[in-house]
């Protein structure tokens, strides 16, 4: 019988299928460190030299290595790299206490619930509101809904380009979903709520629009399934659905060469 090696990637294959990402960070971490320490130990015990600046390159060469390895995504590679070293640095300058608070409580009212989701606070672009705009039917009264409103800005475009259509977004972050707020307050075909829109039907809506992550969009695609109508539109930026052909992709022409993915129920 043939075996073969055991990776660090096989590893993972026991582990649940939505691992937050800040426990595969946290993991990668760890074993990053140890295995930095391991290394300082042994130098030490042979009489070699290792300077700070060699463990915290070693650290940070580990734990990108180990992130990867995870199959975490890119944007988590360059966070991991940074993070021990941006400690000791920290560390070294003696800011107050209150800072480190005032930075974390700002992050969570941003991300709030990213650990867990893996969607970002992604911020899209003018040229993205007017190529979904082009997208959509003359047909007065469609219901249209922002998953991951953000900052507000997909929703207020199109309730001002279509004054005809009922526009809405649903945001879980306080921070971007209070700024999104303020932003629809005087406009009466436009609407932002709190929640999680996993827990929101989709049923009531003619086009639902999306820029997450590429973790949730096999998700996406089951709820979509389950709770749209035949006919309406599902659209995503940036992000396809595995294996699940789409009914149109749009090239938006930009320097990312980014695209619309669009789904007919």
């Amino acid at each position: 019988m043939h075996l073969r090696p055991l990776r660090l990637s096989d590893a993972i294959a026991f582990a649940p299928k939505h691992v937050p990402p800040i426990a595969l960070a946290l993991l990668a971490q760890l074993l990053a460190l140890t295995t930095c320490g391991l290394a300082a130990w042994l130098a030490s015990v042979w009489g070699l030299s290792f300077s700070l600046g060699a463990a915290l390159l070693l650290e940070s060469i580990l734990a990108v290595a180990i992130s990867y390895a995870l199959r975490m995504p890119g944007w988590w590679l360059a966070m991991q790299a940074l993070f021990v070293p941006a400690l000791v640095v920290a560390y070294g300058r003696d800011i107050a206490p209150l800072w480190y608070l005032a930075g974390f409580v700002g992050l969570v009212l941003i991300y709030w619930s990213t650990y867990a989701t893996q969607v970002p606070l992604y911020v899209s672009r003018r040229q993205v509101w007017r190529a979904v705009a082009a997208q959509l039917t003359d047909r007065p009264g469609l219901r249209c809904i922002d998953l991951g409103s953000g900052l507000g800005g997909w929703v207020c475009s199109l309730a001002q380009t279509r004054p005809d259509c009922l526009v809405s977004g649903i945001e879980a972050a306080p921070l971007p979903y209070w700024i999104g707020k303020l932003r629809t307050l005087f406009r009466a075909n436009a609407s932002i709520t709190w929640g999680n829109f996993w827990q929101h039907d989709l049923a009531a809506y003619d086009v639902v629009f999306a820029y997450l992550s590429p973790v949730p969009m096999s998700d996406l695609w089951d709820k979509a399934r389950r709770e749209m109508r035949p006919g309406t539109l599902l659209i995503s930026y940036r992000f396809a659905i595995p294996d699940i052909e789409p009914s149109t992709v749009v090239e938006l022409g930009d320097l990312g060469r980014t695209q619309l993915y669009l789904w007919r129920m």
